[in-house]
Protein backbone atom coordinates (compact mmCIF):
# COMPACT_ATOMS: atom_id res chain seq x y z
CA UNK A 1 0.00 0.00 0.00
CA UNK A 2 1.31 3.86 -0.51
CA UNK A 3 -0.05 7.11 -0.47
CA UNK A 4 -1.84 7.93 -3.70
CA UNK A 5 0.82 10.10 -5.36
CA UNK A 6 -0.81 13.58 -5.98
CA UNK A 7 -1.28 13.93 -2.03
CA UNK A 8 0.81 16.87 -0.61
CA UNK A 9 2.44 16.45 2.21
CA UNK A 10 3.50 20.00 3.70
CA UNK A 11 4.55 21.72 7.18
CA UNK A 12 1.74 24.53 7.49
CA UNK A 13 3.05 26.89 10.24
CA UNK A 14 4.94 24.02 11.68
CA UNK A 15 1.86 21.82 11.79
CA UNK A 16 2.34 18.43 8.82
CA UNK A 17 -0.75 18.25 6.79
CA UNK A 18 -1.82 15.88 4.04
CA UNK A 19 -3.95 17.91 0.97
CA UNK A 20 -5.01 16.73 -1.69
CA UNK A 21 -3.90 18.41 -5.47
CA UNK A 22 -5.94 21.33 -6.23
CA UNK A 23 -6.91 20.38 -9.82
CA UNK A 24 -7.97 16.95 -9.10
CA UNK A 25 -11.62 15.62 -7.88
CA UNK A 26 -10.19 12.47 -6.14
CA UNK A 27 -13.88 12.74 -3.60
CA UNK A 28 -12.33 14.50 -0.48
CA UNK A 29 -11.96 18.48 0.02
CA UNK A 30 -10.04 19.41 2.99
CA UNK A 31 -7.02 18.22 4.67
CA UNK A 32 -5.42 16.39 7.32
CA UNK A 33 -3.04 17.78 10.16
CA UNK A 34 -1.23 15.42 11.26
CA UNK A 35 1.00 14.86 14.44
CA UNK A 36 3.96 13.70 14.57
CA UNK A 37 2.85 9.94 14.35
CA UNK A 38 0.48 10.57 11.60
CA UNK A 39 3.49 12.46 9.72
CA UNK A 40 6.02 9.03 10.13
CA UNK A 41 3.70 6.98 8.85
CA UNK A 42 2.39 9.39 5.54
CA UNK A 43 6.38 9.92 4.92
CA UNK A 44 6.52 5.74 5.18
CA UNK A 45 3.64 5.65 2.94
CA UNK A 46 5.38 7.52 0.06
CA UNK A 47 6.76 4.13 -1.03
CA UNK A 48 4.82 0.91 -1.35
CA UNK A 49 5.13 -0.67 2.34
CA UNK A 50 2.85 -3.06 4.33
CA UNK A 51 0.85 -3.30 7.48
CA UNK A 52 3.61 -5.11 9.68
CA UNK A 53 6.40 -2.95 7.78
CA UNK A 54 4.61 0.17 8.96
CA UNK A 55 3.73 -1.39 12.33
CA UNK A 56 7.51 -2.53 12.60
CA UNK A 57 9.00 0.50 12.26
CA UNK A 58 6.52 2.61 13.99
CA UNK A 59 7.29 -0.11 16.97
CA UNK A 60 10.99 0.72 16.68
CA UNK A 61 9.90 4.68 16.93
CA UNK A 62 8.57 4.59 19.76
CA UNK A 63 10.19 2.22 21.59
CA UNK A 64 6.82 -0.30 21.50
CA UNK A 65 6.35 -4.04 20.81
CA UNK A 66 4.73 -4.04 16.76
CA UNK A 67 1.37 -5.63 18.53
CA UNK A 68 1.14 -2.44 21.17
CA UNK A 69 1.13 -0.03 18.12
CA UNK A 70 -1.26 -1.96 15.57
CA UNK A 71 -4.58 -0.83 16.60
CA UNK A 72 -3.90 2.62 16.41
CA UNK A 73 -2.40 2.01 13.25
CA UNK A 74 -5.47 0.18 11.73
CA UNK A 75 -7.25 3.34 12.75
CA UNK A 76 -5.22 5.75 10.92
CA UNK A 77 -4.66 3.42 7.68
CA UNK A 78 -8.67 2.97 7.66
CA UNK A 79 -8.78 7.15 8.10
CA UNK A 80 -6.89 7.37 5.17
CA UNK A 81 -8.40 4.82 3.20
CA UNK A 82 -11.50 6.17 3.80
CA UNK A 83 -10.57 9.61 2.76
CA UNK A 84 -9.42 7.85 -0.56
CA UNK A 85 -6.06 8.62 -0.10
CA UNK A 86 -4.53 4.99 -0.16
CA UNK A 87 -3.59 2.91 -2.83
CA UNK A 88 -3.79 -0.63 -1.34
Amino acid sequence: MRLIDDYILRKVHGNAVLVPPPDRDIGFNGMITLNHTGEFVCKLLAKDTNRQTLAAALAEEYGKQPEEVAEDLDKFLNELDSCNMLVK
